[in-house]
């Protein structure tokens, strides 16, 4: 069974067993009721209200602080009754056979969403990437690419794809989007120490070619490149990465990225393995 799938269904029954709501925000933003079944009733107030409880989960959030986030720092007159509203029908919706149980609660200092461990698939992403970042420091590639495969493996789309207009939220979605691509990269570089450097050139090739200025991923096909005996077309990377720097940015690439450029030039064993010195070198046009 995929990750993405026995992840759900685990946390369906455990969200049964203990009456907890499931959160999704790794791509549109989804709650679910504990029987596992999305909550189709929410309007968008309620989504977006839902997640800004998420992303102060555990918190009381004052209520002109909420009013302020839902409203961009432009409140409506009526934006406070029309809370008081929404939080009344978002009880309804999260705990139907009585709202005085719902996980929404009403504090001294505000509103407070009660979140448990292991109710939101941002949590999970997070154990997965940290849990593979401690197999890589350790060594253990192996593992470390199966843990980050797990946490990539949740995502369903660009985090809260329908909230951007939320400011609060947008700058939420992209600190998220950014550790998805952290992410990503990890797992590359690990692949690269496990030898797969043939297998992820054509990944890599897309991955920087999506994020033209992000160093890192360049840098990634470039060892991969020259590392499958293909040194002129990591050259030819180099320098379309210089150029799109240089075009876009007015900088040159950064002294790591000349480095390996320098090092993939001068066939520094550290980059490439002992088999591409045996012979096993595809040639540059020019050596035709």
């Amino acid at each position: 069974m995929p990750i993405k799938a026995a992840f759900v269904g685990t946390l369906a029954v455990l969200s049964h067993a203990r009456g907890i709501v499931l959160y999704a925000v790794l791509g549109p933003f989804q709650a679910r009721k504990p029987s596992g079944d999305i909550i189709a009733e929410l309007a968008p107030r309620h989504r977006q209200l839902l997640a800004l409880f998420l992303l102060n989960a555990n918190s009381a959030v004052p209520r002109d602080a909420l009013i302020n986030m839902l409203w961009n720092g432009r409140p409506t007159k009526s934006a406070p009754r029309n809370l008081t509203t929404y939080i009344a029908q978002m009880r309804r919706r999260l705990s139907p056979r009585d709202p005085s149980v719902s996980p929404l609660h009403t504090t001294e200092a505000g509103y407070l969403l009660s979140v448990p461990p292991g109710s939101v698939d941002a949590e999970a992403f997070n154990h997965f990437a940290a849990q593979g970042r401690i197999a890589r420091d350790n060594g253990d590639y192996h593992n470390a690419a199966k843990m980050f495969e797990n946490a990539l493996s949740l995502w369903r789309g660009d985090a809260l794809t329908d909230m951007r207009h939320v400011d609060e939220l947008s700058a939420w979605a992209e600190r998220l989007d950014e550790d998805r691509r952290a992410v990503t990269e990890d797992l590359f570089d690990v692949r690269l120490a496990l030898g797969h450097h043939h297998e992820i050139v054509g990944g890599l090739t897309q991955w920087a070619r999506r994020h033209p200025l992000r160093e890192r991923p360049h840098r990634q096909l470039m060892l991969a490149l020259h590392r499958s005996g293909r040194t002129c077309d990591a050259t030819a990377s180099y320098q379309r990465l210089r150029r799109t720097l240089v075009d876009r940015l007015g900088t040159e690439p950064s002294p790591d990225t000349q480095a390996l450029h320098q090092r993939i030039l001068t066939e520094d064993p550290a980059s490439a393995p002992a088999r591409l010195y045996a012979g096993h070198r595809f040639p540059c046009e020019s050596d035709h």
